[in-house]
């Protein structure tokens, strides 16, 4: 199995003769170099790699990038720290065109990873790169249907309230009340709410939008509070949700679940922007 390395391509500049000029250093008897760095190391994103991703190991988009990365200096960001959607970017499977890339620059490299809506965003003073929707794609997405996603427990808004240890035994349905139709948990590390509404209600979109908020207002406990709310993005691991009945979701109009929807997304955002300062 081929690894991963990386090739500087950038040749430094030489001169035969047995004598350095002022500008050069002699580095060997009939051999002098420019004493200057090379583009690559000036930019260490610049450096020429050439990758063959193994395919037990990375699996995902975010596998390839956390693979391709670390010999350069650079990190990936923290979702929390980048544009809110990374996390659809990270876990989306890696394609089989995409498992050997190169020889091309480490810039461009990632930049194919991630595809056409997504732009390379890069902290030179952290060492960091992240991706953020262009701008076509975030009216598109990010302002109409993008599911919400789940933020662990290992990381709050208010670090001074007490979390709930995830329970150790795998989801399970459970027969419950009138207005609750049965129970769903306990919430895994990789569940987003979204994804739970999407089992909850399968093929039906109407009944995934409305049933998102019904799973909020019937579960207030199972996320954390944003401005003193609920915020339906901030799902916590571990939890057991209640799951409204049918009258439940149907007593919602889409208009009333979309306008919660976007007024989470805006305060969920303000929140991550507000992190970061």
């Amino acid at each position: 199995m081929r690894q991963r390395h990386l090739a500087i391509l950038a040749i430094p500049a030489l001169c035969l003769g047995g004598t350095a000029t002022a500008h050069e250093v002699q580095v060997g008897r009939y051999l002098t170099v420019a004493p200057v760095p090379t583009q690559e190391q000036t930019r260490p994103l610049a450096v020429i790699v050439d990758v063959t991703f193994p395919t037990q190991s990375v699996r995902t988009v975010g596998d390839a990038l956390h693979h391709l990365l670390p010999p350069s200096g650079f990190q990936l960001a923290q979702p929390r720290h980048a544009d809110p959607q990374l996390p659809v970017l990270l876990s989306r499977p890696l394609p089989e065109v995409h498992r050997r890339l190169g020889p091309m620059p480490l810039d461009q490299a990632l930049t194919t990873l991630a595809g056409e809506p997504w732009q390379l965003s890069v902290d030179p003073v952290h060492r960091l790169v992240a991706f953020e929707l262009r701008e076509a794609f975030r009216d598109r997405y990010v302002l109409g249907a993008l599911p919400p996603v789940t933020m662990h427990d290992g990381w709050s808004p208010l670090p001074d309230r007490p979390q709930e240890p995830p329970a150790p035994s795998e989801s399970v349905w459970v027969t419950p009340s009138p207005v609750i139709s049965r129970e769903y948990g306990p919430v895994q590390p990789d569940e987003t709410l979204h994804g739970i509404a999407s089992h909850l209600w399968p093929g039906d979109p109407v009944a995934i939008r409305k049933g998102l908020v019904a799973l909020l207002d019937a579960n207030p406990h199972a996320f954390l509070r944003v401005q003193g709310q609920p915020n339906m993005n901030l799902l916590r691991t571990g939890v057991r949700l209640q799951v409204p009945n049918e009258a439940a979701v149907n007593a919602l109009t889409l208009a009333q679940a979309e306008t919660l929807i976007q007024s989470q997304q805006r305060d969920w955002q303000a929140m991550l922007q507000a992190q970061t300062r």
